[in-house]
């Protein structure tokens, strides 16, 4: 499955790129020329951006619209807390864990245990914090100690800890590595195409992750119920979101920001507007000689990223109107459920919005049994005379064969439907 996803993602990228710059390949820097954006009917090309990497993808179908330096192997510093995330989403989903458990937390994971001037959310030894606190902690503030916190309670300490989030990558098939989860560490390592494919799958795993968790402005802690015998919270205590496009960008509500030495100012970002979603991923921002600073350059660059995305793309849904049934012979059900094995959408240039087509590839009948998720036809999408996507349509459950009595009927009926040509 991982080998024909990686096949697939090529394809669809050679597709979408000989509309990007005429030559089957997607923009990249230096080489997405004011002519390569002309031919594509793109406004203007890519803004100059001073992280080391950066990929520009449409959240929908995985389109890399945009690479720089995209497999450079580089630190994400706290953007290692969304995979931390996704790891504690996984326990919830499963039942082994709820929002709402009240977590005691160890002085281990409090300061002055942690490094001093990286980020924290100010927990306190002996404080019983929410598991949805702790949630909003690492990915509101970034607090490196609400990370190591959830770490203990889900596996007992940050390095079994780590093993899960290598293991639920894995499982992704993106070739990520972390050895703690708050991102501390320079020897965590990712990519910006690995990282970027990571930001897509979690959003549509866990899409309340946006509205609970990364598009809040600001958070609340402590609070008066975190009161302990040695610590006592005075007044209303406000912490605001480290990712300053949630708070000024239109249509942010996510994800992530980080920074080490190690690997500079690094930016995890989604907006959307109306059907279309963004997701942009800058690596190795350094800040240098801007008057902005790197905190403020690198939310300068995101920015202008996502205008030149919006701009420039628009991810659409062409009606299809209810999938076909293809007709299932010898099956214990007469019809065959589809669905699209991803979504049934198409990112292109804006230019060519109004001529976008799609169409249906699929037998009329096939022969059962047919496992779930079998490829049986596609959907195609193109424009201008060329094709931009291919989703394949899977059979949405199994289809096993039927009795003896099925077998014999649609022999015979099956027979008459070949000399006659109906179904």
């Amino acid at each position: 499955m991982l080998i024909k996803f990686v096949v697939k993602k090529i394809v669809e990228a050679a597709l979408l790129g000989s509309l990007l710059a005429g030559g089957g390949h997607l923009f990249a820097a230096g080489a997405a020329s004011a002519k390569g954006a002309a031919q594509a009917g793109i406004e203007r090309r890519p803004p100059a951006v001073g992280a080391r990497a950066v990929v520009v993808m449409d959240e929908a179908t995985g389109t890399i619209l945009y690479g720089k330096n995209p497999d450079l192997v580089i630190p994400p510093a706290s953007l290692t807390k969304l995979v931390a995330l996704h790891v504690v989403y996984q326990e919830i989903e499963a039942g082994r864990l709820s929002e709402s458990e009240l977590v005691t937390i160890d002085k281990r994971d409090c300061s002055p245990y942690i490094p001093y001037g990286s980020s924290l959310m100010y927990l306190q030894p002996g404080m019983r914090v929410s598991v949805i606190d702790l949630m909003r902690g690492a990915a509101v503030v970034s607090g490196n100690d609400a990370a190591f916190a959830l770490a203990r309670r889900v596996a007992g300490s940050n390095e079994a800890f780590a093993a899960r989030m290598n293991a639920a990558v894995r499982a992704m098939g993106l070739d990520l590595y972390f050895v703690e989860p708050s991102g501390l560490s320079e020897l965590n390592r990712v990519t910006a195409r690995g990282y970027a494919e990571f930001c897509r799958r979690y959003i549509v795993l866990h899409p309340q992750a946006l509205t609970e968790l990364h598009s809040l402005h600001y958070i609340e802690f402590p609070r008066e119920e975190h009161a302990t015998a040695d610590y006592k919270p005075k007044g209303r205590i406000v912490q605001y979101n480290k990712n300053n496009l949630v708070l000024k960008y239109p249509g942010c509500d996510g994800l992530k920001t980080g920074y080490i030495i190690e690997s500079g100012y690094n930016l995890a970002a989604t907006a959307s507007r109306g059907d279309t979603r963004f997701v942009i991923v800058t690596l190795g921002g350094t800040g240098s000689g801007s008057p902005l600073g790197g905190a403020g350059q690198r939310s300068q660059d995101g920015a202008a990223l996502l205008d030149w995305a919006f701009a420039s793309f628009v991810t659409l849904r062409p009606a299809l109107g209810e999938l076909p049934m293809p007709r299932a012979w010898y099956g214990a059900r007469k019809r065959l459920e589809l669905r699209g094995d991803g979504a049934l959408a198409v990112t292109l240039p804006r230019s060519l919005a109004a001529s976008v087509e799609a169409r249906i590839d699929l037998p009329a009948s096939l022969d059962a049994p047919v496992a779930a998720g079998a490829c049986v036809g596609e959907v195609v999408y193109s424009a201008g005379g060329q094709v931009l996507r291919r989703v394949d349509l899977v059979a949405a459950k199994d289809m096993p064969k039927g009795n003896l009595l099925v077998m014999v009927r649609d022999a015979f009926a099956k027979f008459f439907t070949r000399l006659f040509g109906k179904l």
